[in-house]
């Protein structure tokens, strides 16, 4: 392709030759558009096969409820509704899993209580290994996404399954489900505390009695957060996969990291295929691989997060590098693989961590490779910041996570500029614009909205039908070859820009219709 077109410019190029290049190009779309609906049949079928799992699963759980209503047992009833929520809703793909190993029944329980906790336990459990075997056929079909739903799916339902807990990234210590790094910490008889992050059991007592230990000393917590305002002594909190670094507070930048690691399981979970090759994934499912679900064994570089007091220490560090730094609310260089960002009011409170999960996405796309490169210098620059603004609308909590809430304020916009303002560039259009162009557009607001529709539309539209297109799409712009051209997402989804852009806006208009009652108050873009 660079080749057609410099000798286009030149005027050295014969018509045969032209002729010749569209030919070829016409008959990769014809060829690709059956294989792609070949794709799409299958997974027709595996969806269905899915739904009949599901719907034998809950026959079985209301046939337990039954026992349980008819002998008036409360515990298991709502034992039993709670499966059956599970279920039947989206709450086994993002709740949190017990830390805890299930213990074995209690040979005191009562006869009646025994049978159904043991008919629960064991359905759950057999229906967990349907959905395990079901997501090996779905990743066989191409579709990873798909497949590591699934095994949230197995994990949700039976907890202590050894397999769906490794894809997952967790192994057994003892009675409890850990990541290997925690697995590590333990051994090192250090605990996690919920306030203090990683500390030394010997430490904990003098911590919670306000004493912290800074520089092989002891001091009051008061000294200390004099002596860490100089952001050369900042706390750090190391976990997993981050080191983050801030001179607001220690508990600050605990919840901070605990936030980065549930999003970071969150994504490489959901963009599997993004991190692994299809090869290293076949290799975890088929526990060949000697490693856990997207986390080494071996302690890897942390990604490194900079968190300061305020807005003016934020500034006053980084103008020197960024002229405009005051327009920003944080950012990731590359240069230096940093996140930066500041304590301050959120501008939506109901989505506090926006700006860290924007940045944190653009780091973990960029880090997944170690050597610098460009990124979507020429083209495609819209998908690169249309991801992270969906990013923005994860909400972790405390029994799970939540995203891509239709009232968050970057979807919220992207309605009301097509619905509204009747403002959108079509797909081919959009895909054209690289990064300079897409930043200096003098209607950059309104393509951040589009960019950040667009992309909720892509991963969520008919259950996510796009979703490893999309993921392929930012795979081939984060890892640039010259030798190979980045597909576009109408080769990869095998419908065309036009229909893409129909199907965007009805998915919008449907959008906007399901919406009851509206956000009391949305936030300006």
């Amino acid at each position: 392709m660079p080749t057609v077109w410099t000798a286009c410019r030149s005027g050295r190029v014969t018509g045969g030759v032209v002729y010749c290049w569209m030919l070829a190009v016409v008959l990769n779309l014809v060829t690709a558009i059956p294989a792609v609906a070949q794709a799409n049949n299958r997974l027709e079928l595996l969806r269905r096969q899915h739904a009949k799992l599901r719907n034998d699963h809950l026959v079985v759980l209301n046939r337990i409820k039954s026992f349980c209503v008819e002998r008036r047992l409360a515990d298991g009833i709502r034992a039993v509704d709670a499966a059956i929520q599970s279920t039947s809703g989206t709450v086994s793909t993002t709740a949190t899993l017990p830390e805890t190993v299930t213990p074995e029944l209690s040979p005191d329980l009562p006869a009646a209580e025994r049978q159904w906790q043991s008919q629960l336990r064991t359905q759950r459990r057999r229906h967990a290994q349907d959905l395990f075997l079901l997501s090996r056929r779905v990743l066989k079909a191409g579709h990873t996404s798909y497949a590591y739903n699934l095994v949230r799916q197995t994990a949700a339902c039976d907890p202590d399954s050894r397999t769906a807990r490794r894809l997952l990234g967790f192994v057994r210590h003892g009675n409890r489900w850990v990541t290997p790094f925690a697995s590590r910490q333990l051994r090192r008889r250090f605990v996690w505390h919920e306030t203090f992050g990683w500390l030394p059991a010997a430490h904990v007592e003098r911590y919670e009695m306000g004493q912290r230990y800074f520089k092989r000393r002891w001091v009051s917590a008061d000294r200390e957060s004099e002596l860490r305002r100089d952001f050369r002594n900042a706390w750090e909190v190391r976990t997993d996969h981050y080191l983050v670094k801030t001179n607001h507070s220690l508990e600050e930048g605990v919840a901070l990291a605990r936030n980065l690691e549930t999003f970071y399981g969150f994504l490489h979970s959901s963009f599997a295929g993004f991190f692994s090759t299809p090869d290293q994934i076949e290799k975890l499912f088929a526990g060949t691989s000697g490693v856990t679900g997207g986390r080494s064994q071996k302690p890897a570089r942390p990604h490194v997060v900079h968190f300061y007091r305020d807005r003016d220490e934020y500034r006053r560090t980084l103008r020197p590098r960024i002229s405009q730094i005051d327009i920003t609310n944080g950012l990731y260089m590359q240069d230096d693989r940093i996140v930066y960002f500041f304590h301050d009011k959120p501008p939506d409170r109901d989505f506090p961590r926006a700006t860290l999960f924007h940045e944190a996405t653009h780091q973990l796309l960029y880090e997944s490779q170690s050597k610098s490169r460009p990124i979507a210098r020429d083209a495609n620059f819209w998908i690169v910041e249309g991801i992270a603004c969906y990013m923005e609308s994860f909400l972790p909590g405390e029994t799970g996570f939540r995203i891509g809430e239709p009232r968050y304020v970057r979807f919220h916009w992207a309605r009301h500029r097509v619905l509204e303002e009747k403002y959108y560039i079509p797909l081919k259009t959009f895909a054209s614009m690289g990064l300079r162009k897409f930043q200096t557009d003098p209607n950059i607001a309104r393509n951040y909205s589009q960019a950040s529709g667009l992309c909720h539309f892509l991963l969520h539209h008919d259950g996510g039908r796009y979703r490893d297109a999309v993921i392929q799409h930012l795979l081939q712009i984060y890892t640039p070859n010259r030798r190979i051209s980045i597909a576009s997402l109408e080769t990869l989804t095998g419908v065309t820009t036009t229909e893409l852009d129909r199907q965007y806006q009805r998915y919008l208009a449907d959008q906007q219709a399901g919406l009851s009652p509206p956000r009391a108050r949305t936030p300006r873009q």
